[in-house]
């Protein structure tokens, strides 16, 4: 599959607040249906954006934003006030490793990541890896449909592609959600109780 890296010199379209227009924070969060986390995982995570949205909905929580890039790790230390309240942990990442432990997450999501991999069934092991028995991951991507703005169709998966890739993984009760207008949305356990 054809993957397109994001460039760290457009870093300021990931803190553009219209994106959580069309990514919404709230929607999102109900589709990924983790009750109660002490940790989620954040794959791909860019400025911290969505790792602060979501420290909001998961109170006392620490959020690992895991990111390839130390432009990315070093923007969000200076810059996101979650950082600086220990809220959001910053974690430099490979394209498939995040160096956390094994079973360490009762949440792991991945926001407009999947067409950037060049491998992305790696990173859906790792995924699994992280979580806890009945922790729950969420994957949110491009849609393979015109939109306004976005990446070219060539490297946007499907929604099957997206559920076929978690499935491999070893997730189970797999769902698509039909909750944003751009973006496919795909939700998963790992199998076990908390």
């Amino acid at each position: 599959m054809a993957h397109l890296k994001f460039d760290p010199a457009k870093l300021a379209k990931l803190n553009d607040p219209g994106r959580l227009e069309t990514l919404k924070p709230d929607a999102m969060w109900a589709a990924f249906g983790v009750e109660a986390p002490a940790v989620l995982v954040e794959i791909g995570a860019g400025t911290g954006l969505f790792a602060a949205e979501f420290s909001k909905r998961a109170p006392g929580a620490t959020v690992y934003a895991a990111d390839m890039s130390n432009q990315m790790i070093d923007w969000m230390r200076q810059y996101r006030p979650e950082v600086a309240d220990g809220c959001v942990v910053p974690v430099r990442s490979e394209e498939s490793a995040v160096p956390l432990e094994d079973d360490i997450a009762d949440g792991v999501y991945m926001i407009n990541l999947h067409h950037e991999l060049a491998e992305p069934a790696a990173i859906y092991v790792e995924a699994y890896r992280m979580l806890r028995p009945g922790g729950r991951v969420l994957v949110v991507d491009w849609a393979p449909t015109d939109t306004p703005k976005g990446p070219p169709l060539r490297v946007r998966a499907t929604t099957e592609d997206l559920v076929s890739h978690l499935e491999r993984a070893g997730f189970a009760g797999v769902a698509v959600h039909d909750v944003l207008p751009w973006h496919s949305v795909v939700s998963g356990s790992k199998e076990g109780c908390i």
